[in-house]
């Protein structure tokens, strides 16, 4: 089991990344705004360097009766509706049941940890867990991505926790509250992942790339 208690005052070095990789003892996760690239990231760990997949989003979705993501997204609902504040709760509730377990056992593989994109409105006994058994690897949007991501919600739409950053004024219509808002949850996220993550990488260096291209550019993040 990785040590990362360490981790508050420097990175593992190198060589002892590539010493885990070997013994099948490594266990990354990935933080970062929703469509960033942490399952791709993941998935293509899996396919290509046998890593142990673990997706929070599939054990909130199991945990609900509901079949994935996009039908918890459904679920949940905007923070207009009144069942909205009940739901965000048991979702954060099970999202922090589950990101608790990050020292699961990785049945002898090397472990990656798919979280979701409010991971960072958890529980400090949650994120500490986080930190403390994985490396925390943050993909990193960038501020100038903001907009594109407010497109993307509404093309795409996945479960969001808004923790107390949405807010509707006079007059305004629910979407037009969303778009006001959003900005300012997603700049509260950045700065928050880059707050919690062990490295940050901008997800354009990792975009396309293979799992072993992957592991090599997270290595040469750690000198």
């Amino acid at each position: 089991m990785l040590d990362y208690r360490r981790m508050e005052s420097a990175p593992l070095a190198p060589e002892e990344f590539d010493q885990h990789l070997a013994n099948k003892t490594l266990r990354l996760s990935f933080v970062g705004m929703a469509n960033c690239g942490k399952s791709y990231r993941s998935r293509t760990l899996t396919e290509e360097k046998d890593f142990l997949w673990y997706q929070v989003d599939d054990d909130i979705a199991r945990a609900l009766g509901l079949a994935d993501v996009h039908e918890v997204a459904t679920w949940m609902g905007y923070p207009a509706s009144s069942s909205y504040p009940e739901r965000e709760q048991r979702y954060l509730e099970l999202e922090g049941q589950f990101t608790s377990q990050a020292a699961m056992s990785s049945h002898g593989k090397n472990l990656v940890f798919d979280t979701t994109g409010s991971v960072i409105h958890l529980a400090s006994s949650a994120l500490e867990a986080l930190s403390a058994h994985t490396l925390v690897v943050h993909l990193d949007v960038g501020d100038n991505s903001l907009e594109e991501l407010l497109q993307r919600f509404f093309k795409h739409p996945k479960p969001v926790a808004w923790s107390g950053f949405w807010s509707q004024e006079p007059g305004e219509s629910a979407e037009e509250a969303i778009r006001r808002s959003y900005p300012a949850l997603l700049k509260e996220r950045l700065a928050r992942y880059r707050a919690l993550a062990h490295l940050t990488i901008p997800a354009r260096e990792l975009r396309d790339r293979s799992g072993l291209e992957t592991l090599a550019i997270i290595r040469e993040k750690l000198k």
